[in-house]
């Protein structure tokens, strides 16, 4: 990529970097990465799995067993979105560097800067968000080893694990390496969510970026259009025959200037859905399952904040994970909300261009810009559910219904 384009994106190069997600690193990285990481989160998906069907009474009671098994299948998930098609996040940032090539335009560069350097703050304040979150649940076990130290008893406090899970020997004995393991599998599965949504992210911002920049030279050709060069066959009737061939010849060349600037807007337009189409594609079965599986997970943390109401220590991870899922919903959603507004956006800028001023080829091309721009772009889940705010909305509502049901079978 180039060096530009370096400067805004090496965070999530970075990031992809530490579990062999980015395209040009060896293959060897690659693989041995995400073996590591994969065998630490399914060894703790098998544990949890073992221990469900060893203590399964009801959904309330072991609400906390599957709310840890969904978050590392999600992990799971966005694991292997990014391994495994690696290819498409190679064609996505090939891309990427391709448009950097041809939106070449000033204004367009400079809006390109802009919702890069957007996008990288995106990044790191959702990367600061989620790892605050994160550090809330990882506190618990430390807070009884902490009190020991500050507010000694006469005996020490039991101990307190992340997971409640039966390991098949003595946990206390091995207290130290199973508090080791729960920490490194937590931060790596978190760490994966990280990476993984803030490369939609970036993805998305780039998309907004090329729309915005569309917008921005349909603008530019407006206010030619209203400029003082292009009415000057207006202003003084009293023309001779020469004079006013000299104006019919001004004036075909600024229709012949704005039909060659529509054509290179079309063109642009055209491989900016090409890249939604294609970003749609790489991420829709992705979105689809991590929805479903987010809004059940939101559904029994609820659950479980209640049944810990007389239990603040414990109810505080919980109220953690809580916030982060719908933060997770919210990343999962708003980004095809952007895509929708930005491509919205090209439409209303066409529209209010002064079309009665252009030659008749180039009304044509802004009738066929109009008609293309009139359904906005998408993301969807699964190719059949539109990414959006009011679609935020009604999830958040639909686990809250799940979490009214689920508490009723208790």
């Amino acid at each position: 990529m180039q060096s530009a384009v370096k400067r805004y994106y090496n965070i999530n190069k970075i990031f992809m970097s530490k579990i062999g997600g980015w395209p040009t690193q060896s293959i060897f990285i690659k693989i041995f990465l995400s073996t590591v990481i994969s065998t630490f989160i399914f060894s703790l998906a098998f544990l949890e799995f073992v221990q469900l069907t060893k203590t399964w009474r009801t959904i309330t009671q072991d609400c906390e067993c599957l709310i840890m098994l969904l978050v590392v299948i999600i992990g799971g998930i966005k694991l292997f979105t990014l391994v495994l098609s690696n290819k498409n996040i190679k064609r996505l940032l090939s891309l990427i560097d391709y448009h950097w090539r041809i939106f070449t335009h000033s204004l367009e560069t400079q809006i390109l800067h802009d919702y890069a350097i957007v996008g990288r703050k995106m990044t790191i304040s959702y990367a600061f968000v989620i790892y605050i979150l994160m550090c809330f649940f990882l506190l618990i076990p430390v807070m009884p080893l902490l009190l020991n130290i500050v507010k000694p008893l006469n005996k020490s406090r039991p101990y307190k694990y992340l997971f409640d899970i039966d390991y098949g020997f003595d946990r206390e004995a091995y207290y130290y390496p199973i508090l080791i393991y729960t920490y490194l599998t937590t931060i790596m599965n978190i760490s994966i969510l990280v990476i993984v949504d803030t490369s939609y992210m970036m993805f998305v911002q780039h998309a907004c970026s090329l729309f915005a920049a569309i917008g921005h030279r349909l603008e530019n050709i407006t206010s030619d259009l209203n400029s003082e060069k292009n009415n000057r066959f207006v202003k003084d009737v009293q023309l001779t025959y020469n004079q006013r061939n000299l104006e019919d010849c001004i004036q075909y060349d600024n229709d012949d200037e704005i039909y060659h600037e529509l054509v290179l807007v079309l063109w642009k337009h055209q491989i900016s859905i090409e890249y939604v189409c294609f970003l749609d594609s790489s991420f829709t079965l992705y979105s689809f399952t991590l929805l479903f599986i987010t809004i059940i997970i939101i559904s029994f943390l609820g659950m479980q904040i209640l049944s810990l109401l007389n239990h603040k220590e414990e109810m505080i991870r919980y109220i953690a994970m809580c916030i982060g899922s719908f933060l997770h919903l919210f990343v999962l959603n708003y980004p095809g909300q952007r895509i929708m507004d930005h491509s919205t956006d090209i439409f209303q800028k066409a529209y209010n261009m002064l079309w009665y001023k252009m030659s008749r080829r180039s009304t044509r091309l802004l009738s066929i810009l109009l008609h293309r721009c009139f359904v906005p772009c998408t993301l969807t889940a699964g190719k059949i559910y539109v990414l959006s705010m009011a679609n935020y909305a009604s999830m958040v509502q639909a686990s809250m219904s799940y979490f009214t049901t689920f508490s009723s079978l208790n």
